[in-house]
């Protein structure tokens, strides 16, 4: 009698061991997979569904080699166990699109013997798309650092140009990497688009920075000045002329850099001369007979199609070729749109420090800036920002601000308009939340071949989606 009561304490208590470890297995946050010794599942955790959505029903009772065969999962860390006789850790790749990190620990008997394994699966996917994060990351920090070494070798701030947009950051490197190299630069773009920063960007990081930099305006004096200008005149070359006579400014510009803007302006007659100075280094004054040695680099610019020029016979095919050893294309403000917005917050500091003011551009403004196309690019975002700033009686600009400086401008009033009518209508969150629900649903049905995949996807409950499609109107 003592003997049977013993027996059935031993069994109550083996039965109370048995639940406690099942309870341990079940609250595990890890996925555990335990098999037989022929590799047949004969228990799993909730966990391990929540992991891989891979059911009780899927798996326990059947063999790890057909999971295999059927394509559930790719390859399986039990039979490579039970292979290898010893422990193993393999990644795993479920059919339902996770990456599990398996861990398979064989269970022996006291005669050294697998009876069992026990297997503890992490999910990865988690800790593959943090790495894509980090990856991610680490690119945007090499890209800052890129900027940042490119600011530094700006050095002067007053160089520094506001860049967001792709299109204008290469436009940079590119000037950056034209710096080091002395040779003539052709710099196009429409008017305002800042042609002269790029200009100052290239000579003061040139071997060039610490001597002259001579800036001319093909365009704004006639000819027979022009020519003077550049050229320099000795004593009595014409009436009017300084009886000392006087240096030109390519003279002048020796050892530095010498900006012709307007390029396209220059005269027939003047492009003949320029294109000889450019081919033999040597400048004679009007006048004069005795040629001066010159050593400069020369950067044009132009808003003009020099290549329809040149089919109209009005510049000079040769001398295009020698300016254009490296061209420089600035894109218009309404091509990188992205620039807009930082440039505003840029014109206000400098405003708000020169005069004394606070002013701040609402949402709804900035909105309408971004929506113009700025025909005259950076230069008529400044003038209008400036404009604005001191026009407006508040510390903060807002839309009726803008209007009352539009001034007739009706391509800034189409802009403005806008503004009114870019937000869809406000939607009731729940039918909003509902239409969204549905998509999801859709695409998700799309992706699997059967209701119960899609169910284990999403992680809802057959039944939860059965429902919701009968709602929606879906069908499988």
């Amino acid at each position: 009698m003592d003997k049977l009561v013993r027996l059935q304490k031993e069994k109550a208590s083996l039965k109370e061991v048995r639940q406690e470890l099942n309870e341990v297995i079940n609250s595990s946050f890890d996925g555990i997979v335990i098999s037989d010794e022929n590799g047949v599942i004969i228990h799993q955790n909730p966990s391990y569904e929540k992991i891989t959505g891979l059911s009780v029903k899927d798996c326990v009772g059947r063999s790890l080699r057909e999971l295999e065969e059927e394509g559930i999962i790719d390859n399986s860390a039990t039979l490579k166990a039970l292979k290898e006789n010893k422990g193993v850790t393999i990644t795993q790749k479920i059919n339902t699109g996770t990456m599990v990190l398996v861990s398979a620990v064989p269970i022996r008997n006291r005669h050294g013997e697998i009876k069992k394994v026990v297997n503890n699966v992490r999910d990865l996917t988690l800790l593959n798309q943090l790495q894509q994060e980090i990856e991610q990351l680490e690119k945007q920090k090499k890209e800052i650092d890129k900027e940042l070494k490119m600011l530094k070798k700006q050095k002067n701030p007053k160089l520094s140009i506001i860049a967001q947009s792709k299109s204008m950051k290469e436009v940079i490197n590119r000037s950056l990497r034209v710096a080091d190299i002395d040779s003539s630069v052709l710099i196009q773009g429409a008017s305002g688009v800042g042609k002269e920063k790029i200009l100052e960007l290239i000579h003061h990081n040139s071997v060039r920075k610490s001597h002259s930099l001579i800036r001319i305006n093909c365009g704004a004096l006639p000819e027979n000045l022009l020519e003077s200008e550049l050229f320099g005149y000795e004593s009595g070359a014409f009436t009017g002329a300084n009886k000392k006579g006087k240096v030109g400014l390519l003279e002048a510009a020796d050892k530095g850099t010498v900006f012709l803007d307007e390029i396209g302006e220059m005269p027939s007659s003047l492009q003949v001369k320029l294109l000889r100075v450019l081919q033999e280094h040597k400048v004679t004054r009007i006048g004069g007979t005795k040629e001066t040695s010159i050593n400069i680099r020369v950067v044009a610019a132009t808003h003009r199609n020099l290549v329809k020029l040149i089919e109209e016979g009005k510049f000079r095919e040769d001398l295009y070729y020698r300016l254009n050893v490296i061209p420089i294309q600035i894109p218009s403000l309404k091509d990188r749109r992205e620039d807009i917005i930082p440039l505003i917050y840029h014109f206000l500091h400098v405003i708000n420090q020169k005069y004394g003011i606070h002013r701040r551009i609402s949402p709804e403004a900035l909105d309408m800036f971004k929506y113009y196309d700025w025909p005259g690019n950076v230069r008529e975002l400044e003038n209008f920002v400036e404009r604005i700033s001191l026009m407006t009686a508040t510390t903060e600009i807002g839309m009726e601000d803008v209007r009352k400086e539009l001034q007739g401008n009706d391509a800034l009033q189409t802009a403005a308009d806008k503004t009114k009518i870019k937000s869809p209508p406000v939607k009731p969150l729940k039918n909003s939340l509902a239409n969204y629900e549905s998509q999801i649903i859709k695409e998700s049905l799309g992706k699997h071949d059967s209701i119960r995949k899609t169910a284990l996807a999403l992680e809802v409950d057959q039944s939860t989606l059965v429902r919701k499609m009968k709602r929606y109107g879906i069908e499988k």
